[in-house]
C-alpha cells in the first residue's frame, strides 16, 4: 500500500476515533444530567419538605401552649371562686398568692404563645418559594429527560454508523501493522494514535527521533516510546 495512502487512513482512523469517543461520552454524558437533575430536585424537595415540617411543628408547639394557657385559665376561675370561701385571712392571703403567681406565669405564656404565632407567620413564607423551587426543578427534569430520549437515537445511530466505517477502514491496514494498530486502540481506546506535531508526539510531547521519523514517513508501524501512541504525520497546514 503507498505511503500517503496508509498515512491518510492512519489519520481517517484516528478522527473515527475521536468522534466515536465524543458521541459515546455524550450517550454517558446525558444520563449523568439527568441524574444531576433529580439530585437538585431531590434536595430542593427536601427543602420543601422541611419547611413544611417547620410550620407543622411550630403549630403543634402553639397549640401546646395555647392548651396550657386554657388550663391555667380555668385553674384561676377556680382559685378566684374559692376567694369568697376561704374561712382565715392566711387562707385568703396564700390564694391571692397563688393567682398573682398563676397570673404571671400566664403573661409569659401569652407572650411566648404571641412569638410561636409569629415564628409559624415567618416560616410560612419561606414555603410557596420552596415549592416554586420543586416545580421548577421538576420541569427541568422532565425537559432534561426528554432532551436526553430525543438525542439517544440519533447519536447511537451516528456511532453505529462510524463503527461501521471505522471496521471497514481498519480492514485496508496492511497487514504488518495491523496487531500493533490493534493493541494500541485496545489499551487507549481513543488516545490510541498521535499525530507527530513538529518532533514530538502529539500525545505525550515526547520528542521522537529522526529514525523514528524516517520510519513514519516511509508507511511503517512507529508506536511512541513514551505512551505507546501509534504515531501518524500531522494533516499539512
Amino acid at each position: 500500500m503507498a505511503v500517503v495512502v496508509v498515512t491518510d487512513l492512519l489519520r481517517t482512523l484516528h478522527r473515527m476515533h475521536r468522534q466515536l469517543a465524543d458521541l459515546r461520552d455524550r450517550l454517558t454524558g446525558g444520563p449523568r444530567q439527568v441524574a444531576a437533575f433529580k439530585a437538585r430536585l431531590a434536595a430542593s424537595e427536601a427543602a420543601f419538605t422541611a419547611a413544611n415540617d417547620a410550620v407543622k411543628k411550630g403549630k403543634v408547639t402553639a397549640d401546646q401552649k395555647q392548651l396550657q394557657l386554657r388550663t391555667s385559665e380555668s385553674k384561676q376561675r377556680d382559685l378566684e371562686a374559692k376567694l369568697n370561701a376561704c374561712k382565715t385571712n392566711r387562707e385568703y392571703q396564700t390564694l391571692k398568692e397563688q393567682i398573682a403567681a398563676d397570673s404571671m406565669a400566664m403573661k409569659v405564656l401569652e407572650d411566648e404563645i404571641l412569638e410561636a404565632l409569629e415564628r409559624i407567620d415567618a416560616l410560612r413564607k419561606d414555603v410557596p418559594p420552596a415549592e416554586q423551587q420543586v416545580a421548577q426543578i421538576k420541569k427541568l427534569v422532565a425537559e432534561k429527560e426528554d432532551e436526553v430520549r430525543r438525542e439517544k437515537a440519533q447519536l447511537e445511530a451516528e456511532v453505529a454508523r462510524i463503527e461501521g466505517e471505522l471496521a471497514a477502514g481498519e480492514r485496508e491496514l496492511p497487514a504488518d501493522i495491523v496487531e500493533a494498530y490493534r493493541r494500541a486502540v485496545k489499551t487507549k481506546g481513543a488516545d490510541g494514535m498521535a499525530p507527530i506535531e513538529g518532533e514530538s508526539c502529539g500525545g505525550c510531547f515526547q520528542r521522537i527521533t529522526d529514525m523514528m521519523m524516517s520510519e513514519v514517513l516511509l508507511g511503517r508501524m512507529v508506536i511512541c516510546r513514551g505512551c505507546g501512541r501509534v504515531l501518524f504525520p500531522a494533516a499539512p497546514a
